[in-house]
Order: structure tokens, then C-alpha cells, then sequence
């Protein structure tokens, strides 16, 4: 009784032993029906990762930038002139000067001159009448005209130099302009001298300051 257990055991351990190395030498295929036997060690495939297309983000510009210093151009300052002299001096062959002290430069000197005025009286034939009326169509005429003989000198001088900054006329050995227009360009201290006959003369004095 005993002897035949034992026997049965072994036997059944023995068929274990043979079921279990036929399962670890070959391998189940998948087209095995049933779902044939698969031993616990077989891994299972990784997961395959799907590598996504890099997406277009445009091309990249490069910018430089460049300091850049502007100076602004300076603006040319206007000039502010004083009147200090308007006078209008007669001149009958006679000599008249003027000083003045310049502080600040330019000294414009403006000098307008009226010559007097002469008349003349004529007789002319009106045109409209025939050679027979010579004697009833006589007509006075009388024209006026600045004096011919009138004239005028200036004279401009830097008393701290003798220098002559300037020098004009009217008449004579001048034209018969009626209008002067001197520039003394440095500070300092200048005599105006003015001689003349049968006019008069304006003269205004300005000076920067």
C-alpha cells in the first residue's frame, strides 16, 4: 500500500518536470488557437514614441540698431538796433560835425538829403494853335528842379585811429544819390563831418546793442 503511493507520487512529479521543459523550450506561436501557454518571464514590447515634426516658426532677422547724435544748427541772433541821433541839419556853405562813442558794434549812419528846389519860369506856343494865332497862344511855363549848384560832403573818421572809415558826396564830383548808407563795424569813437550848400541833410544815428 505504501509502495504504490509512493510511486504514484514521484510519477505525478516526473510529469510536472516534462510539462515544464517542453514549455521553456519552444515558445508558443501567435497562431496557435486557444491561446496557447505564454511562461511569465516573456517581456512585453516598449511602447513606440512617435517623434512629432518640428514646427515652422519663420526665419529670424537680425536688427541693428545705430546711435545717431544730432546737433541742431545754431540760430543766427537778430540784431537789435538804438536810434540815438534823428536831426536834420541846413547847410549854406558851411561845415557841421558830430561826435559819438560807439560801446557796441555796428554804428549804422543813415543820411537822406533834400536839395532845395529852384524855378524857372518860360513862355512856350501852345501847340494847338495855327501859325496865325503865333502872337494869342503864348503860355507861361514854370518848372521846378532840385538845385544844380547844391552839394554835400561826408566824411567819416575813427578819431582813436585817424582812420577814414568812410567817405561820400553829392554833387560835384559825386552823383546826385539822395541817400547814404554807412557801416562803422568796430566799437569806438568816430566824428562825422558833413559840408555842404543849398540843401539840407537828415541824419540818424543807430547802434547795436
Amino acid at each position: 500500500m505504501r509502495a504504490s503511493a509512493f510511486v504514484s507520487v514521484s510519477a505525478g512529479i516526473l510529469l510536472v518536470l516534462l510539462l515544464l521543459s517542453s514549455g521553456c523550450g519552444e515558445r508558443p506561436s501567435k497562431g496557435d488557437g486557444g491561446g496557447g501557454f505564454q511562461p511569465f518571464w516573456e517581456s512585453t514590447p516598449a511602447p513606440t514614441t512617435q517623434v512629432s515634426p518640428t514646427p515652422d516658426v519663420g526665419s529670424v532677422v537680425e536688427i541693428t540698431y545705430e546711435m545717431v547724435t544730432i546737433t541742431p544748427q545754431a540760430t543766427p541772433t537778430e540784431i537789435v538796433y538804438v536810434e540815438v541821433l534823428n536831426k536834420e541839419y541846413l547847410f549854406k556853405a558851411n561845415t557841421t560835425a558830430l561826435e559819438y562813442q560807439a560801446e557796441h558794434a555796428p554804428l549804422l549812419i543813415d543820411v537822406t538829403l533834400k536839395p532845395n528846389i529852384v524855378s524857372r519860369g518860360t513862355v512856350e506856343r501852345d501847340p494847338t494853335c495855327t501859325p496865325t494865332e503865333f502872337n494869342t497862344c503864348l503860355r507861361a511855363v514854370t518848372a521846378t528842379y532840385p538845385d544844380p549848384t547844391a552839394w554835400f560832403s561826408l566824411k567819416v573818421i575813427n578819431t582813436g585811429t585817424g582812420q577814414i572809415v568812410a567817405q561820400d558826396g553829392y554833387g560835384r564830383e559825386y552823383d546826385v544819390s539822395e541817400q547814404m548808407h554807412i557801416t562803422a563795424k568796430s566799437p569806438g569813437m568816430y566824428r562825422i563831418e558833413m559840408t555842404g550848400n543849398r540843401l539840407s541833410a537828415v541824419v540818424r544815428l543807430r547802434v547795436a546793442t
